[in-house]
């Protein structure tokens, strides 16, 4: 098994760490404005996130957060599991399927992972913008929101479209502020697991902003392609993103 970024690989899938797909020249009219965005949100990080993130990590031990993200990631199945199938997907939406029903039982609702532990089934991991680019929607101008970090206008009509797809949203449907909150608590325990990763890669660029640019839409172009990718934590350094 490899690690990359974080994130665990099957060895089959170590194949497919070749030649980069190529994604031709980013499409950036709002650049002007997306830089206001980009500064915002690395504010954002440095100033409230990150400290905040860090406290957290230090009061709860790291075994409670890594219980946190798989308990969110197996309530966000769904998600999973509709868009393997709406890209034809059927056997990956099959073992999304059986590791939501394994996790939540045997996992205990999902704080912990033995469908991948003891049964060897790795998350299948699809999302809207995902299967928009599968059927053929091209990225569209790159966009920096505010908060969600980078997107263009594929994945952000995608993350709409997911949002309606997420057992999140109906829970916290009549309460708003409960949603914003949900969102901010697994932004915060998903830093505390991914500190360093974005002060690494921004001090490793000669302009962070085009840097992340480039680094995002590389990461979801070999998403759409099926190819081996890590985590998406040095892409999404503010609170908000789904």
């Amino acid at each position: 098994m490899t690690t990359v970024f974080g994130q665990d690989v099957t060895p089959e899938d170590d194949s497919a760490f070749g030649e980069e797909p190529d994604i031709g020249l980013a499409s950036d009219p709002l650049e002007p404005i997306n830089r206001v965005f980009y500064h915002f949100n690395d504010k954002v990080y440095f100033w409230v996130l990150k400290p905040v993130s860090q406290g957290y990590a230090y009061v709860i031990p790291e075994e409670v957060r890594i219980c946190v993200r798989s308990f969110v990631k197996n309530l966000l199945a769904p998600v999973r599991i509709v868009n393997n199938l709406l890209q034809g997907k059927v056997v990956n939406g099959g073992v999304e399927a059986s590791r939501f029903v394994v996790n939540s039982t045997i996992g205990i609702i999902g704080l912990a992972d033995p469908a991948k532990d003891e049964l060897g089934l790795f998350p299948k991991d699809e999302d809207l913008g995902q299967t928009l680019g599968v059927y053929g929607l091209g990225e569209g101008i790159y966009i920096c929101w505010p908060f969600f970090g980078p997107s263009n206008v594929r994945d952000s009509l995608g993350m709409a479209g997911d949002f309606f797809l997420s057992p999140v949203s109906y829970l916290t449907w009549s309460d708003q502020g409960a949603g914003v909150a949900v969102q901010a608590g697994r932004e915060v325990n998903d830093t505390s697991l991914t500190l360093g990763d974005y002060e690494d890669f921004k001090e490793a660029a000669i302009d962070p902003y085009v840097a992340l640019r480039d680094a995002y839409r590389q990461y979801r172009q070999k998403k759409i392609l099926d190819v081996a990718v890590g985590s998406e934590s040095m892409y999404n350094h503010s609170v908000g993103k789904n």
